[in-house]
């Protein structure tokens, strides 16, 4: 190579070193903020070394997401940055950082020039800002995981063993089931959460719903819509102690995925979380062996039991959360919606492939779509630090708004068809006494002429 070309790409790389040196560089002081509640304030210091000082108008501090934080005093001019210099190269400023709702933002100072196309930019500052802890969302998780709890040794309490091992005899329906359940569920909700979403907050929440197992309320909905309850209840009981293992293998596997490098998955608190979840079922297993009567009461009391957990969830979590609706947008809806319709409808295709009868057909889907949103919302909140336990939660609540709407169509569908075809065999009834009264008539018209 020729030295003359050599050295002028030397220069020219010099240069370069020499431009990016020139943008201005600045450092916070607290270097992160994190966890700034809503409504509080923090105060921000930085230290700023422009060496284009000279052709800079003003600096202003920039806000990536206003809807998280604000800033106050944002905006510093030539004069007021000179005058808080400690040395020729090196400024000393300080403003108000304001937190107004959760989630991640950042803040930047950019450098603005008296000509154009020369405005530089600083590194940022990363912020979170959480919400401020109320003793009615206390109230209201700690209350969620007590009924969860609890609903798992009622169900363990009312699970009948002889029934679940004649359903595993002919086991291609539960199969089917725990299919769908396990590996379609997971692999809908991951694609989905990709697709929709940007954060890897809100990719996390759905896809931990999509590896959730079937819920409590698959059992009312079949019994609603006159499916198979015993293949419903056997679902329900092997997804449940199934999610001990597989949650966890999506999770470490597939899940890894959705985080760089920066973000670490609480790996120990969700396999904890999931313990506790599995412990009540065992529990109710043991009363039912060693206390049948108490096993009975909790048998009774099953299906009121979980009407009453649902309604619960929705209205004091609704009340206690009403923040939550502030991060709904379409994104989350759409998103919420294909995963849950999704597996209506995988789990009812996948059923009339293998030609079940109608009834298997409803259980499997309704237990491949309903999908046990305590344990993602408990699991969530107790495994990931704040905001992220609260942003990951949308779209598991987001999911069970979504989930009963065409189980209530269906539902109201088979009700009118019911009450159509009742009152088609009313009618027939009807048609038929008519008819027998008219030859009657008929006689008696002929025997009075006869007589004449």
């Amino acid at each position: 190579m020729c030295p003359v070309v050599l050295l002028a790409m030397i220069l020219g790389f010099l240069m370069f070193l020499l431009e990016l040196t020139a943008a201005i560089t600045v450092k916070f002081m607290p270097n992160r903020v994190d966890k700034l509640k809503v409504g509080n304030e923090k105060n921000v210091s930085f230290s700023l070394v422009d060496l284009k000082i000279e052709e800079r108008s003003h600096y202003q501090v920039l806000v990536g997401d206003p809807f998280v934080a604000d800033v106050k005093n944002n905006v510093f001019n030539q004069t007021e940055i000179r005058g808080s210099g400690t040395n020729s190269e090196m400024y000393n400023g300080s403003f108000i950082l304001t937190g107004k709702f959760l989630g991640h933002t950042y803040v930047r100072i950019k450098a603005i020039s008296k000509s154009e196309f020369s405005d530089d930019e600083s590194e940022q500052l990363k912020i979170s800002v959480i919400r401020k802890e109320s003793t009615l969302s206390k109230v209201f998780i700690v209350s969620v995981a007590t009924l969860v709890s609890l609903n798992y040794i009622n169900m363990g309490c009312a699970i009948d063993m002889n029934i679940i091992l004649a359903v595993l005899k002919k086991p291609v329906a539960p199969v089917i089931g725990f299919s769908c359940q396990y590996v379609f569920m997971p692999l809908i909700a991951y694609g989905v959460g990709k697709l929709v979403f940007d954060s890897p907050i809100l990719q996390l929440g759905l896809f931990i719903f999509g590896c959730s197992p079937g819920g409590g309320a698959s059992n009312m909905w079949t019994v609603l819509l006159n499916g198979n309850l015993d293949l419903s209840i056997t679902m329900t009981f092997i997804s449940t102690l199934a999610s001990l293992g597989m949650m966890p293998l999506w999770i470490f596997t597939l899940g890894k995925t959705l985080f760089d490098g920066t973000t670490r998955i609480p790996f120990t608190n969700i396999f904890i979380s999931l313990v506790s979840m599995v412990i009540p079922l065992g529990i109710g297993l043991m009363i039912q062996r060693f206390l049948p009567k108490a096993a009975k009461l909790g048998r009774r009391i099953l299906a009121p039991a979980c009407i009453l957990m649902i309604i619960y969830i929705v209205a004091f979590g609704t009340y206690a959360n009403l923040y939550m609706f502030k991060l709904f947008s379409w994104q989350v809806v759409i998103a919420a919606l294909i995963n849950v319709w999704f597996g209506f409808l995988v789990g009812a295709l996948a059923a009339r492939l293998i030609g079940r009868p109608v009834e298997d057909i409803i259980a499997i889907a309704v237990e491949t779509g309903v999908q046990n949103t305590g344990i993602s919302i408990v699991l969530l909140g107790f495994s990931l630090p704040q905001p992220d336990a609260d942003l990951a939660s949308v779209a598991p609540v987001a999911a069970s708004i979504m989930m009963p709407v065409p189980l209530l169509i269906i539902y109201i569908t088979q009700k009118i068809r019911v009450c159509c075809r009742n009152e088609r065999e009313d009618a027939v009834p009807e048609i038929v006494t008519k008819e027998e009264k008219s030859p009657t008539t008929t006689d008696t018209t002929i025997v009075a002429n006869e007589h004449m």
